[in-house]
């Protein structure tokens, strides 16, 4: 609900802004782990993506990347249970920082509850909290049953844990829809996906995606995400419990399987899908896996450093907002479901903003929060009938429009 009161006949010209000022779009780096060798690889790619360290990937690029993590996999991949002491101590420490903020699945090798459960008390055991689920591969503990063929969610079944994992905090979940399109919250649209110089591969692509289409508007629940292309939606696992799904994109012109891995990258991120992506001010969560590599010592190619570094030169220019899943999630999430009325009087305009249908939102999930408001105007912002302290006050963005925003506070990387 979105209400205006005029005071004494004069207007009050306040709207929502999509995007935490000066942001247009916003782009979420959602990398599962698949294929990450060692401890060591872990830390230095999340080292790399968000800092500005040298690294041995080079400069850092200084965004806000998050990860995932399992549990129980093959000795050759880097889990949470084949790390030593301190790889478990770093890993906590990036889950508490946000940086890693999505457990994919439990693993490979998890095909009991008793594994679901372990890991989940020994995530609690050290207050370390995620929101987030990416079902992986076809892990027997996934929640998808069409794409990702998956048990966890059905009652009855060896691993069965979504209530566990419900309870633990899982609001999120992915359960294997991709699309090609670029940019999700806004108009479905084909655009920028075909390539002249691959014009047979691409229009492949392009058809699979509109046949999607169809097969979404002929009444397809496997494609139904696909019709309205939403970032997220209200969702119920099998078993019954509540979750908000949501979609993730990879526009690469070859499918959404191919170029997913960090060698890829610079075929799916280049200026053109960005720019686009700001002029739909679109959200995007990028499907990706940033630990697959081909290159020996897995360097980055010279096409994925500068993939990077127009994503770092976006974010920088204002354009782009680029962010964690969960954070980029919760954003989307809140500035559909919070309500707002806007007052004017003689001590300036009031926002009020209620969280009433947002469960489990408080004042720090509402982070980024933009209004338009008249230039000048005195502006007071409530949250639940609380004073917001520190509110920022924006100058004209390419609308022209003046803005208040609450502070979009950058994620702190830890020491490690």
């Amino acid at each position: 609900m979105r209400t205006q009161s005029p005071a004494a006949g004069a207007a009050v010209a306040v709207a929502l802004r999509p995007w935490p000022y000066p942001y247009r779009a916003a782009l979420a780096i959602c990398s599962d782990l698949d294929e990450t060798p060692t401890a060591g690889d872990y830390v230095e790619t999340a080292r790399f993506l968000n800092t500005d360290e040298a690294t041995r990937l080079g400069q850092g690029v200084n965004l806000e990347v998050g990860n995932s993590i399992y549990f129980d996999m093959p000795a050759s991949q880097f889990s949470y249970w084949n790390g030593d002491d301190a790889a478990r101590t770093r890993v906590r420490a990036l889950i508490r920082s946000g940086h890693i903020d999505c457990l994919h699945s439990f693993g490979d090798l998890a095909t009991t509850r008793q594994h679901a459960g372990r890991a989940l008390d020994e995530l609690a055991r050290h207050e370390c909290a995620l929101k987030v689920w990416i079902d992986h591969a076809v892990a027997p503990s996934n929640f998808g049953g069409d794409i990702m063929r998956g048990s966890g969610d059905v009652a009855g079944s060896p691993v069965f844990h979504a209530d566990l994992t419900h309870a633990f905090g899982i609001e999120y979940v992915w359960r294997g829809r991709v699309t090609s399109v670029i940019g999700q919250d806004t108009g479905r649209r084909l655009g920028g996906i075909a390539r002249s110089s691959h014009l047979v591969a691409s229009g492949i692509t392009v058809a699979k995606e509109a046949a999607k289409g169809i097969f979404a508007r002929g009444g397809s629940a496997k494609y139904a995400p696909h019709k309205s292309n939403v970032v997220l939606w209200h969702s119920a696992l099998r078993s019954g419990q509540a979750v908000v799904e949501f979609l993730r994109s990879n526009p690469s012109w070859a499918g959404i399987s191919v170029h997913d891995t960090l060698d890829g990258l610079g075929e799916v991120v280049n200026e053109p899908m960005l720019n686009r992506l700001v002029e739909r001010e679109a959200a995007c969560v990028l499907y990706t896996h940033l630990g697959k590599t081909a290159q020996p010592g897995r360097v980055l190619t010279p096409q994925t450093r500068a993939a990077l570094d127009l994503v770092a030169d976006a974010r920088n220019s204002g354009r782009l907002l680029v962010a964690t899943t969960r954070r980029l999630l919760d954003f989307c999430r809140a500035r559909r479901g919070v309500s707002w009325t806007a007052s004017g009087g003689p001590d300036g305009v009031r926002i009020d903003v209620s969280t009433a249908g947002l469960s489990g939102f408080g004042r720090r999930d509402l982070e980024g929060l933009t209004f338009y408001t008249d230039p000048g105007a005195r502006v007071r912002l409530a949250i639940d009938g609380r004073d917001v302290p520190g509110l920022r006050r924006n100058p004209p963005d390419h609308t022209g429009r003046a803005s208040v925003s609450i502070a979009w506070p950058r994620l702190s990387f830890p020491q490690l």
